[in-house]
């Protein structure tokens, strides 16, 4: 007995071994802003009741906006006292707020789009009582206090005389300004008795920061994971910022991850896990439980909850996100530290004072979900692979000699031609019509896989409209399309921040008119073997590229606008789905 107990032991640790691959994916002593923005913290902890903010409010110019439901304060940092910031706080109908931060009259411009595409609507404003008090300034709505304290900078929800949630009260709001490179500094030094010169690279002077920011630029000007190096043409420009729920001891969200509900602590005393919770679209089809790993989708909000209110956040970014989570020194609040790769600081607070509430504000902000198909309640059959349109039959029938239910059968990647989307196989699925009419006769559906990369051959329409539209993913250059290895071998990515994409991409469903598949131009195909009953599968939009770092696209490549990857990898898959949607349900007359 024994005996069987230790190898179904070992057996399960080898099970546990052979599944994700760690050395495959950064941790953040991997990530060079992560050990960034994590040794900051670090420092602030050693420093203890010394360490104070070097980010204040210049209280000389501060504004009211005229209908009262926004502040807007110029801030700046004692760490480059020539480098401006702009804060503003605005107040919507439904009690939420927003605060904004970001640099002004940089460098560079940093990438303030994210909420553009993750908010449903711009939400209604209202008028705040906004007051001056003693050091900084407040306003009052529903019950709710909010203050905004100047030097140091500090941002508090008070309800019930209680700070319910505090903003940079640890102090460690930092956000890296844009910078030009610097060249190393050389001094000639000729050799005694020789006629050559050597050159010397003097050592950098020691920094006048390293209380806060350290004394080593680490990894601000390029960066190398196992074969990859990611250039950072733009160089530094995370951001970070502490909340504090100070009475709120359990926090929910920051999704994907195969971690408790009540997420468990990532530093500090006895913490349950070593590394921050990343917020980082991947494709780790073999992730472990119990993990702050990131997984497919990436979602920055976070509730905080105790027995009388539940209060929350939504950081609107779309680059690679670090959360690292603490218990307060009395153990009866969180403390949360988000450190993001780049972007703006742009944070929805949501006051709750429920968990109703909370929910309700955060869907009128993003959307409220779809309400899902009928059929799409049933049983689906779905594996890798049926691999023709007799072999769906078969399966169909099996399943009605064996008097099974099923609704849907689901088509993976083997139905297409060469792993060439929208073109089927005609050797394997002759007659892709009649198949489907044949699931769709007994009230079945169909759902067929569309993967974001397109075979990069001049046989496959799809691709060679794409790249005479010029909507394809570029290369750090900027004009080179991006080249990557997926399904369908060496292939090319539709970016969909491109609006040029979008009416293209749609007009591919237009199965309705009449034509044979392959004599028209590229720009006018269509998939015309298909049809009403045919659902799309979208899939590998993280987006998955097999030969690449951490099995995804590299950080410097371009996309529409001139934005870099790293601005906009969180994003890059919620565009994708929507265009699907909106192909599909083109001519759909019963939404049911």
């Amino acid at each position: 007995m024994r005996l069987s107990t230790q190898l179904v032991l070992l057996a399960a640790v080898a099970e546990v071994a052979l599944g994700v691959r760690h050395s495959d994916f950064k941790s953040c002593s991997q990530s060079g802003f992560c050990r960034r923005g994590r040794a900051i913290s670090k420092r602030a902890d050693e420093a203890g009741a010394k360490w104070a903010s070097p980010y204040t409010i210049d209280t000389t110019n501060l504004r009211v906006s005229a209908d009262r439901s926004k502040i807007t304060v110029p801030v700046k940092s004692s760490l480059h006292p020539d480098i401006k910031f702009q804060l503003s706080v605005v107040v919507h109908e439904d009690g939420t707020a927003r605060v904004r931060m970001d640099e002004v009259d940089g460098l560079k411009k940093r990438y303030d789009g994210a909420a553009d595409w993750a908010l449903a609507s711009i939400p209604e404003v209202r008028g705040v009582d906004w007051k001056p008090v003693d050091g900084g300034v407040e306003g009052r709505w529903d019950g709710i206090l909010l203050r905004v304290t100047y030097e140091p900078l500090l941002i508090e929800l008070i309800r019930d005389g209680r700070i319910e949630m505090s903003v940079n009260g640890r102090g460690l709001l930092h956000m890296e300004h844009f910078r030009n490179k610097p060249e190393p500094k050389v001094e000639e030094a000729v050799a005694e008795g020789a006629e050559s010169e050597q050159k010397v690279i003097k050592e950098p002077e020691p920094k006048i920061n390293a209380w806060f920011e350290g004394d080593t630029e680490d990894d601000y000007w390029e960066e190398t994971f196992k074969s990859w190096t990611d250039s950072k043409p733009k160089g530094p420009e995370s951001f970070s910022l502490d909340i504090t729920f100070p009475t709120h001891a359990h926090v929910y969200g920051i999704p994907q991850h195969a971690a408790p509900l009540s997420l468990p602590t990532t530093t500090g005393e006895g913490s349950f896990f070593d590394d921050p919770y990343r917020l980082y679209n991947l494709d780790v089809f073999e992730y472990e439980a119990s993990s702050t790993m990131p997984l497919y989708g990436s979602i920055p909000l976070l509730h905080a909850h105790n027995e009388h209110s539940t209060v929350g956040v939504f950081l609107a970014v779309g680059s690679e996100t670090w959360i690292d989570v603490s218990r307060t020194p009395d153990a009866a609040g969180t403390r949360t530290h988000w450190i993001a790769e780049s972007g703006i600081i742009d944070l929805f607070i949501l006051p709750g004072p429920g968990t109703q509430e909370i929910f309700s504000q955060y869907a009128r902000l993003t959307g409220n979900p779809v309400l899902p198909s009928l059929w799409s309640l049933g049983y689906h059959q779905c594996r890798w692979n049926y691999v023709s349109s007799e072999d769906v039959r078969g399966v169909q029938k099996r399943f009605d000699e064996e008097d099974m239910p099923v609704d849907v059968f689901w088509l993976d990647i083997e139905y297409a031609k060469d792993h060439m989307y929208f073109m089927w196989d005609e050797k394997t699925f002759p007659d892709p019509v009649e198949m489907t009419k044949d699931v769709m006769a007994i009230g079945r559906k169909m759902v067929v896989i569309i993967d974001p990369h397109l075979k990069r051959t001049s046989s496959y329409p799809v691709y060679t409209a794409a790249k005479e539209l010029d909507v394809l993913v570029k290369r750090p250059d900027g004009k080179e399309e991006f080249e990557g290895w997926c399904w369908s071998g060496s292939s090319a990515w539709v970016d969909f921040f491109h609006p040029g994409s979008w009416d293209w991409w749609k007009s591919l469903y237009k199965f309705e008119k009449p034509g044979v598949q392959g004599e028209e131009k590229a720009l006018d195909w269509a998939w015309r073997a298909s049809s009403e009953g045919i659902h799309i599968w979208n899939d590998m939009n993280e987006p998955s590229v097999f030969n690449g770092p951490e099995i995804t696209m590299q950080k410097d490549n371009v996309h529409y606008g001139g934005w870099e990857h790293r601005d906009v990898h969180n994003i890059n898959g919620m565009l994708y789905v929507p265009q699907h949607y909106r192909s599909s349900r083109q001519g759909e007359s019963d939404p049911l």
